[in-house]
């Protein structure tokens, strides 16, 4: 019998720790006795050791507050236990653990074992891959493609504000991806903020960059057109501005497809987002566009509902004058007229056209061959030089409809609002942002090697070396050298004679009117210095110049500052020239006569913010002096360029030689005889281009520049024929005579001199742009026509070389054969074998002449230009 004072409340289910040494403990029983720790007390055992150490004495506890605790109720129960009737460790028994490894096993075999079907190297049609796909590929990717702010047609900065409103206020949509695509930010800084600001948001974006090497090396289409020459040509003035405006966007096309890229950064989304496994649908969008809730959820639900036969959607576009109405619960469908998005599922073919640049229907081509939109004319584009669309897609008709984008305010309302006429404005304006923005892109790379300061007729290296060998005595030119020297003298001994009354009056009338004579018996060929003309004049100053440059003599340099001081910059004016080509009559400031001439020559479309205004009055001595037709300005820049390196003429008084130039510039081609001769087909439309060219390098003018460099090649085609005859050049001196008759030597001298001047002209307008380091070259351009002014001029010197026996024509051919070899010398870029080998032939021809002739010769020419 069991003592009374022994509890008989423990659980006998459990055998005491003692009673099997080789038995462990169960935790869940230790955790029973750590129930009633509080209401038991270990103590001594004073009846001996039998009784065993493990003993609890029940002090009279109540009964239990609460029953024992199942088994489910314990926590951290171990993952397995002991029963003691059968000595043997069991794990718990887990219900749900086999239907659960069912479950595993069979969605990898009907969810994994597929992505292997799809390697198989069998090939599958779109419609197989949809098939096997659809069941992993449920997500949307929306991109925006950012590109550069074109003003006036954007404002400047809309890109950036448009951008962080979009990371604002933009919802997030379910099992959508938004990517940015940052398109050839031309900008290193306004790139660089895009992407702190997408970076800040922690935006995804991908980064189609912009390269100054690659783009260097794209020039403009200007062989496509009717016919040679065609923006001086009397069907290109007719045109209507905008057309004139669409004639000149197209010799940027591949300009504007490489900056733009305006369908590649398209492509380059769509391509990105197929090559994303889950990806159903690319939504490939214009970087201004908004997506709202409401507008998501419906395309998102016509997705689901068409989404299977139907592989691409129309999202319809309308445009916003102010962003903050989106913020006023701006969430319902709106009337869209506007160029709609397409959205494309992942196994659609189609892509946009490659060959359709930013403003020449770059998506509207891609609607047409779809059949989203019925005016489409195929075939029949809006010039014949334009790039026809391609034919309808297979895919026509299969697209729907869905939803709306909201396009946010580019900064212009008078361009967003849904009326016509601001639909011809945003065209206007988008071509003239286009050149706008790719002339400015010219400029900056150009600035990065251009000096305004640099000569532009005269090459610095080849004056240079000249200058070395006088010093160093070379025999070889000595005898040159003294000629020259006695020129020089000649000129500053009348200078000073003409210009010493000049310190005690203001009188200088007397000083036009004078003129210099010289006695020109010891320098045949040579024509004596007068001060009637600008030529003359120009000469003298050159002359003077060279000498301070190439003798050391530093007073012929402050003579010749001096006659500018004089003729330049201290006197109002100078008698007009009565001219065909003299300067045009000034008109008042309220006529509109010559409004019709606003988008004729050089100076269409405007460099500037505010068009050119021919003046009504000017007190510049230069311009009622200047004979369009025959002044050549390019000497006195040039003389002007070196009297400033020898400090002859302070920094102000360039200035203001400078501030002169800019005038004459916006002068020549603004006025109409100015435009007038840029048409013309003969010598004076080139002179004309080496007038404006190199005052605009001399005003640093470095967009006018690169204009008037590049279009002037458009010239060419016409005025040379592949074996270098000048055809328009002749008819030009025939007409000269006006039907008189003349013998066979007569005419053969003035064919002569006007071939020869032309040449003259065109020779010293390629080494201008050579020598600025920045333009196109144009010596070894090669027209449709095959027409090239290196071959011009060498066909030219193999023609009279063997017959040029007086000294004038010698001293001209002299001219030719040393501007030609400089010329040659740069000049070593060849479009393809052919034009490389007919260029490589001139070459060797040229270089064996130039060792035959005399040297002396050829320097005294080039100095006495």
């Amino acid at each position: 019998m069991r003592p009374p004072s022994f509890s008989n409340g423990l659980d006998t289910r459990f055998p005491p720790a003692s009673g099997n040494p080789q038995s462990p403990s169960s935790p869940v029983n230790r955790s029973y006795n750590d129930y009633y720790n509080a209401k038991q007390r270990r103590m001594n055992n004073p009846m001996g050791n039998h009784l065993g150490t493990d003993i609890a004495v029940d002090l009279g506890s109540p009964a239990r507050r609460r029953p024992l605790s199942s088994f489910w109720s314990v926590k951290d129960k171990p993952r397995r236990f002991f029963q003691p009737h059968r000595y043997r460790y069991y794990h718990r028994n887990r219900w749900w653990l086999r239907p659960l490894l069912v479950i595993l096993f069979l969605a990898l075999v009907f969810g994994y074992i597929p992505f292997f079907h799809l390697s198989l190297p069998n090939p599958t049609t779109s419609s197989n891959v949809q098939s096997t796909s659809s069941q992993y590929r449920d997500q949307l990717l929306l991109y925006r493609i950012i590109g550069n702010d074109l003003p006036p047609r954007h404002k400047e900065g809309q890109t950036l504000s448009n951008l962080r409103f979009i990371l604002e206020h933009e919802p997030s949509f379910p099992n959508t991806r938004k990517i940015f695509v940052l398109n050839r930010i031309t900008d290193p800084v306004n790139e660089r903020a895009i992407i702190q600001l997408l970076e800040r948001y922690n935006a995804e974006y991908l980064n189609i960059a912009f390269n100054e090497t690659e783009y260097q090396r794209i020039d403009f289409r200007l062989e496509d057109f009717p016919e040679p020459d065609f923006l001086h040509s009397d069907d290109y003035r007719r045109f209507s501005k905008v057309a004139k405006l669409r004639a000149l966007d197209y010799t940027y096309h591949d300009k504007n497809l490489y900056a733009m890229n305006n369908n590649g950064g398209r492509n380059t989304a769509l391509a990105h987002g197929r090559s994303i496994g889950n990806a159903k649908w690319i939504m490939p969008f214009d970087g201004n566009c908004y997506l709202s809730q409401n507008a998501f959820d419906e395309i998102k639900t016509q997705l689901d509902r068409f989404g299977d036969d139907t592989k691409y959607f129309v999202v319809p576009m309308t445009r916003l004058l102010n962003n903050s109405d989106l913020l006023n619960s701006m969430d319902e469908r709106p009337r869209s007229h506007e160029e709609p998005q397409i959205i494309f599922r992942f196994d659609a073919e189609e892509e946009y056209n490659l060959n359709m640049r930013y403003g020449r229907r770059s998506k509207l081509e891609l609607l047409w061959r779809l059949g989203a939109l019925e005016n489409r004319k195929l075939n029949r584009p809006t010039v014949a030089w334009e790039p026809k669309e391609r034919a309808y897609s297979k895919d026509k008709g299969n697209f729907r409809f869905i939803g709306w984008v909201f396009r946010l305010f580019s900064g212009n309302q008078a361009q967003e609002e849904s009326k016509k006429e601001a639909s011809s404005i945003r065209a206007f304006n988008r071509l003239l942002a286009i050149q706008s923005t790719l002339d400015a892109l010219d400029e900056r790379i150009a600035r990065h090697t251009f000096r305004h300061d640099r000569l532009f007729l005269y090459n610095e290296t080849e004056l240079a070396h000249i200058r070395h060998r006088f010093w160093s005595e070379d025999s070889s030119i000595l005898s040159s050298m003294t000629i020259f020297q006695q020129r020089v003298d000649d000129v500053l001994l009348h200078t000073r004679e003409q210009l010493a009354p000049m310190a005690a009056t203001d009188d200088v009338d007397h000083i036009l009117d004078a003129g210099m004579s010289i006695n020109s018996e010891h320098h045949p060929g040579i024509n004596p210095p007068a001060l009637d003309t600008l030529g003359s004049l120009t000469r003298n100053i050159t002359t003077l110049a060279l000498g301070n440059y190439l003798l050391g003599n530093e007073k012929y340099g402050r003579w010749a500052a001096n006659l500018i001081r004089v003729y330049f910059l201290s006197e109002r004016a100078l008698g007009d020239q009565q001219s065909e080509y003299s300067t045009a009559r000034m008109t008042s400031e309220n006529t509109h006569l010559f409004e019709f001439l606003s988008d004729q020559g050089y100076s269409f479309p405007s460099l500037n913010r505010v068009s050119h205004v021919m003046p009504k009055y000017t007190d510049s001595k230069l311009i009622s002096t200047i004979d369009l037709s025959k002044t050549d300005l390019t000497l006195l820049l040039d003389a002007m360029r070196l009297l400033r390196r020898a400090q002859m003429l302070s920094h102000k008084e360039y200035a203001e030689l400078q501030t002169m130039m800019a005038q004459v510039l916006e002068y020549l081609v603004a006025v109409p005889t100015g435009i007038h001769l840029a048409q013309m087909t003969d010598h004076r439309g080139v002179l004309y281009d080496l007038q404006v060219t190199a005052l605009a390098a001399f005003t640093d003018d470095v967009r006018f520049l690169l204009r008037v460099a590049n279009r002037c090649r458009m010239r060419i085609g016409k005025q040379f024929l592949k074996d270098g005859s000048q055809p328009y050049q002749d008819i030009s001196a025939h007409a000269r005579l006006n039907g008189r008759q003349v013998d066979q030597s007569t005419e053969d001298a003035i064919l002569f001199h006007y071939r020869s001047l032309n040449l003259q002209y065109w020779t010293i307008l390629a080494r201008g742009i050579q020598n600025s380091g920045v333009a196109n070259d144009i010596w070894h351009y090669t027209a449709n026509n095959q027409g090239r002014i290196s071959h011009a001029v060498v066909h030219h010197l193999q023609q009279y070389s063997p017959f040029a026996n007086d000294q004038e024509k010698q001293q001209r051919l002299a001219l030719l054969t040393r501007l030609a070899y400089s010329a040659f010398t740069y000049s070593n870029a060849f479009e393809d074998d052919v034009t490389r080998q007919s260029t490589q032939q001139d070459l060797d021809w040229i270089d064996n002449y130039q060792k035959t002739r005399d040297e002396s010769m050829g320097i005294l020419a080039y100095l006495f230009i």
